[in-house]
């Protein structure tokens, strides 16, 4: 491994803490999870291989975000967080990988009007879902934007699905607010049951849904990854 530059160590200090570390000139910078290599990038790259404009939702600190964008023949990503702080990070990490394609905006998932944003390709929602008070609101707007939509998201599980929202079985899920750089920006979430989440996405418009791992017995909860389209599946 390369020698840590000192200017740019200082410049990830500046803005520290971090979450994801990000490998440079062969040295690593930032935080201790790293998103090289992450599966839920080359599934996403399965199901829409031809995605030119994307949009990210819940960006971060721009890990996942700059090797969407590094992908050959993709014309722009736009990536939405709420938070300042994380942007500051991601304006960051978009110079010194030299995303030009990027484009990074501020706005609460919780109540942005997503249309003026234009129209995509394909959405990448990862890690975001489980911590919006009202999912559905999120979802609905999404078959407009974009024809194909991946997620990666926790879950309730039926044992643990006490509440019922707009005719969906879940549970509430303590967030730790706006000053909690991994929390949503809302005190509470409400997660689905993997059966209401489905249903909610296809209610929404996606006329198909692909699932591509269900992981029953992930530490924080149920979690699942799928690519949901417009298109009906082809018949065989």
């Amino acid at each position: 491994m390369s020698e840590v530059d000192p200017t740019l160590a200082a410049e990830f200090a500046a803005l520290a803490p971090w979450v994801f570390q990000f490998r440079i000139d062969g040295a690593d910078y930032g935080g201790n999870i790293s998103a090289l290599g992450d599966a839920r990038l080359a599934q996403f790259w399965q199901f829409a291989p031809e995605a030119r404009r994307i949009l990210e939702l819940g960006s971060l600190e721009g890990a996942h975000t700059v090797q969407l964008a590094a992908r050959p023949g993709v014309e722009q990503v736009v990536a939405i967080e709420g938070r300042a702080a994380n942007l500051r990070k991601a304006e960051l990490i978009r110079r010194l990988f030299g995303a030009e394609n990027v484009e990074l905006v501020q706005a609460n998932l919780e109540e942005t009007d997503l249309q003026q944003f234009g129209h995509f390709d394909a959405v990448f929602c990862s890690g975001l879902l489980y911590h919006l008070p009202e999912p559905c609101k999120l979802l609905a707007q999404l078959p407009r934007l974009a024809p194909q939509l991946f997620v990666w998201t926790h879950y309730a599980h039926e044992l643990q699905a006490k509440e019922i929202r707009n005719g969906l079985r879940g549970r509430i899920h303590t967030e730790g607010g706006p000053d909690e750089p991994l929390s949503g920006m809302s005190n509470t979430a409400f997660w689905p049951t993997l059966g209401s989440l489905l249903q909610l996405v296809t209610n929404s418009g996606y006329h198909t849904i692909t699932i591509i791992h269900n992981d029953v017995q992930h530490q924080h909860g149920g979690a699942v990854t799928f690519f949901a389209s417009t298109s009906d599946l082809p018949l065989a």
